[in-house]
């Protein structure tokens, strides 16, 4: 079974109908209000979809939208043991707004930052791992996510450029004991002394794959999505549940690709 810690997100999604900025009103257009988000939802919705075992590991408040959240997961087929509830607090939310000429601008609210802790039922689940993977979240419960990981599950670290959650340390001791690592070309920067699989998406370039200093590049097909997000956390549970199934690093980045394809294909189809 995967884990995916990180943080929770309820997701709203609009499209600007004309370009925004200071003392200016962009009309715009919502098409996801709320939608289920957040780097665990998506790298354990991806590798759910490939048939396999996952469970996103977050807090969210004890509101409304942190029922539906849950609720949400469910429905999907996700094991939700792991989505703590803190008291008294707001759910975290995103607001995503799409100008007209692709660009996103995320604005996110993370509802009770700092009182996010490990549960014992988030350290059973964590414990019970074949595979862990730790993407962007509360720093202060990093190390004891490592502390509670079983000595053979195999870890994966889902990077952003976020330094509150990924700071030195945090990096440091993420790059010596993972053993997959996904970035992008402007975080790879992040990565200290490593042996870990390097995998570092780069747009329409394609994806790079480093096993022990030796690179094999992958192409990719031009997404015509505008909504874009997720789509690098799809490719991360992909790339994962290939690898879960018993593929080599390169046939799991080829399943990524595929998995974050499936999910911009399916967009394209609802958005406006």
């Amino acid at each position: 079974m995967l884990v995916v810690t990180g943080y929770a997100s309820l997701d709203h999604v609009m499209y600007l109908e004309g370009p925004s900025g200071a003392e200016r009103t962009a009309r715009a257009v919502r098409t996801a209000w709320p939608r289920a988000g957040g780097c665990p939802s998506y790298i354990a919705g991806a590798t759910l979809q490939a048939g396999l075992k996952a469970a996103p590991l977050m807090w969210v408040g004890d509101d409304q939208l942190g029922d539906w959240l849950r609720s949400e997961l469910q429905r999907y087929g996700l094991l939700t043991e792991g989505v703590a509830q803190i008291s008294g607090a707001r759910s975290p939310v995103a607001m995503l707004t799409y100008d007209s000429d692709g660009a996103c601008t995320c604005l996110y609210d993370p509802g009770a930052p700092g009182q996010e802790f490990l549960t014992d039922s988030q350290k059973r689940l964590i414990g019970h791992a074949s595979h862990l993977c730790v993407s962007v979240g509360p720093p202060q419960v990093t190390e004891d996510i490592l502390s509670a990981r079983a000595p053979n599950s195999r870890l994966y670290w889902a990077m952003k450029d976020d330094a509150q959650s990924f700071t030195p340390e945090i990096c440091a001791a993420l790059s010596a004991s993972t053993d997959v690592i996904f970035c992008n070309r402007a975080e790879r920067g992040m990565v200290t002394t490593t042996s870990a699989i390097v995998i570092e998406t780069r747009g329409a370039e394609g994806v790079s794959v480093t096993i022990d200093g030796t690179e094999t590049l992958l192409t990719v097909s031009p997404a015509k999505c505008r909504d874009m997000t997720g789509s690098g956390d799809s490719f991360a549970g992909g790339f994962i549940a290939a690898e879960m199934s018993g593929a080599t690093p390169v046939e799991a980045a080829k399943a990524g690709i595929a998995a974050a394809n499936l999910l911009l294909t399916q967009r394209e189809r609802t958005s406006l």
